[in-house]
């Protein structure tokens, strides 16, 4: 009977530990050495990039090509575009996260700093696929959720790194500017009403639609993500993102108030040992 109450023992010690000692950014610590060490994570982000990389000459000489079906323009002679996410789709934020992990802080803090320190390293393979993509005439908007204030430190991030972006016009569309809030959706009809844009690219499935489907049970976000299953691998292409997400906001029903016993429970509860 000896094992048996040592392993009892560092059940219940676990649990009064997790529960006690819980710390929201501590937790992601695997996910970041995933994101940071782990070979596995590069194959797949640079498979990601070289699948869009090789479609890109099928999907500019194609004028049906659309990555907004629902909002495409009935002329077919608009010049191709790419909707492409910053964060961690185009830079690497995994070194904040570290930075969060160590000091015990959580997000927001820091962020600011962080953004316009300007230090965030492109993703691998997603340079080489945006100098193809630019110079083959295709247009590149960034359309992200950083606040409009951090403008400034992204475009000296771009610079720093040799990401292209074109002064023409507005191609970094930013949370807070011209009154865009987190749902991309109007600026998505924006990009299309003059542009047929070929590829969407994004960590969290609100980079792809609108955030009302995003914000939904995770089953009800797998149910959209059969919806669109023709668009997956050909015209939207998500990078994988074990760190946040939406995906996490909807195990707590995007209520992230809640006591660190409850969202132990949550988690517990939503595995699943079946599978």
């Amino acid at each position: 009977m000896k094992a048996p109450l040592i392993y009892l023992f560092f059940l219940l010690f676990a649990f009064n530990f997790s529960a006690e000692d819980f710390n929201h950014e501590e937790q992601r610590m695997l996910s970041t050495l995933y994101v940071q060490t782990a070979a596995e994570h590069r194959a797949s982000v640079l498979q990601t990039f070289k699948t869009a990389t090789n479609l890109l000459p099928e999907a500019i000489e194609d004028a049906s090509w659309n990555a907004l079906p629902n909002l495409a323009s009935r002329e077919r002679d608009l010049a191709p575009a790419i909707i492409i996410d910053v964060d961690d789709t185009v830079l690497d934020n995994s070194p904040y996260e570290a930075r969060l992990i160590k000091s015990g802080q959580s997000y927001p803090s820091g962020w600011g700093d962080w953004c316009n320190e300007s230090q965030a390293k492109p993703l691998p393979g997603v340079l080489e696929f945006l100098l193809k993509a630019e110079q083959m005439g295709v247009k590149i908007f960034y359309v992200t959720n950083r606040k409009y204030e951090y403008e400034k430190g992204t475009l000296e991030n771009f610079k720093k790194f040799g990401i292209p972006i074109e002064g023409d016009e507005d191609s970094l569309l930013m949370r807070y500017e011209n009154d865009w809030d987190s749902n991309k959706t109007s600026r998505r009809e924006l990009i299309a009403k003059n542009h047929r844009v070929i590829f969407q690219i994004g960590d969290n499935l609100g980079d792809f639609v609108d955030l009302s489907l995003s914000h939904q049970s995770p089953e009800k976000r797998i149910e959209v993500v059969t919806e669109f299953n023709d668009m997956w691998g050909k015209y939207w292409f998500m990078i994988e993102n074990p760190t946040y997400g939406d995906w996490e906001g909807a195990l707590y029903k995007f209520n992230f108030d809640r006591s660190n016993h409850e969202i132990i429970q949550i988690r517990n509860k939503k595995l699943d040992e079946a599978r």
